[in-house]
């Protein structure tokens, strides 16, 4: 799995947790249920019958609720309490481990893009619905999928150093900057505006108030952090930023829209990786392009344990 193919892959596992998590509580509370129901009262089971919402004189019973995402979501969630229970219990038996430092590696690895580490978090919330537990536990299960899945796999170390000079723009974070922006149609606008700004004028301000940009309007300007060779933005802008020092305001530049001022809120210089810092990166991949694909060590594992599913689930 190359790190292209690694990365596409957790953004498919999150947005299949942002898909599923809000049928994972619900389904599991279904596939309990027998459980519970032998614990309580006899009147207690009237509560499955309890109004959730009602909708043009009829009700929507927790009961109906519950059945409901047991029919959409039920196979899915019980799939994935059976592989993690499999593989929990295979690395138990083969004493592995994931560290909380391999598991910041990988959050961090996740983050990149994103203007700070809350950014992020808040975007994972509000567009998935996923805690930063959630997104946690995620990785570390991924990690020690990896980990069985390449066991006994052996990587040379020529292999890994090879690996590294062939892919070596691969490990390198280019020049980034935080910026903000105020796009106005005419240049002798964008001119007067530029004048104000350097005699004092708030820019977070008259952005909100002067740009035409809709995407950064409403945050005053704000594009946030913006790569040196980002192909999404005007490469007038990216020139104009990597001569700027940190607080200049410059412009007019010719942007598609019209012209634009921009304000040059951070600089992040260009970093590289050495061979030395990414090794074990390198030897994982390397090890993942020899293993069986993870869905297969996933059944492979679920057929080990004896994964026997009793419950029909209903068909969506």
């Amino acid at each position: 799995m190359t790190r292209q193919e690694k990365g596409l892959w957790t953004a498919v596992v999150i947005l299949t947790l942002g898909v599923l998590v809000m049928g994972t509580v619900m389904a599991m509370q279904v596939l309990h249920q027998g459980k519970e129901d032998a614990e309580k009262p006899l009147d207690a089971n009237k509560e499955e019958g309890s109004t959730v919402a009602t909708i043009n004189g009829e009700v929507i019973t927790d009961k109906d609720w519950t059945d409901a995402l047991k029919r959409r979501y039920g196979s899915e969630i019980l799939l994935q309490m059976l592989n993690r229970k499999a593989v929990f219990a295979e690395a138990l038996q083969r004493n592995l481990v994931v560290t909380p430092k391999e598991i910041a590696r990988e959050m961090a690895e996740a983050m990149d893009g994103y203007d700070s580490e809350k950014s992020y978090y808040d975007a994972m919330k509000s567009q998935l619905g996923l805690s930063k537990q959630d997104l946690e536990l995620e990785a570390g299960y991924r990690l020690l999928l990896e980990k069985i899945a390449t066991a006994g796999i052996q990587v040379k170390d020529d292999d890994i150093q090879q690996y590294w000079v062939e892919h070596r723009e691969d490990y390198i974070t280019p020049e980034k900057y935080d910026l903000s922006i105020i796009v106005v149609k005419e240049k002798s606008d964008s001119e007067a505006m530029l004048t104000e700004l350097r005699n004092g004028k708030d820019f977070e301000e008259m952005a909100r108030s002067e740009s035409e940009d809709s995407y950064s309007r409403d945050a005053g300007g704000k594009l946030g952090w913006i790569d040196q060779n980002d192909p999404f933005q005007p490469k007038s802008i990216l020139q104009r930023a990597a001569n700027m020092k940190i607080g200049d305001i410059a412009g007019p530049v010719k942007v598609e829209n019209g012209y634009a001022i921009i304000k040059l809120n951070d600089k992040a210089e260009r970093q590289e990786q050495s061979a030395k810092e990414v090794h074990e990166e390198i030897r994982m991949e390397l090890a993942l392009s020899q293993a069986d694909p993870l869905p297969q060590v996933e059944q492979m594992l679920r057929d080990k344990y004896e994964a026997v599913i009793i419950s029909e689930i209903p068909a969506s």
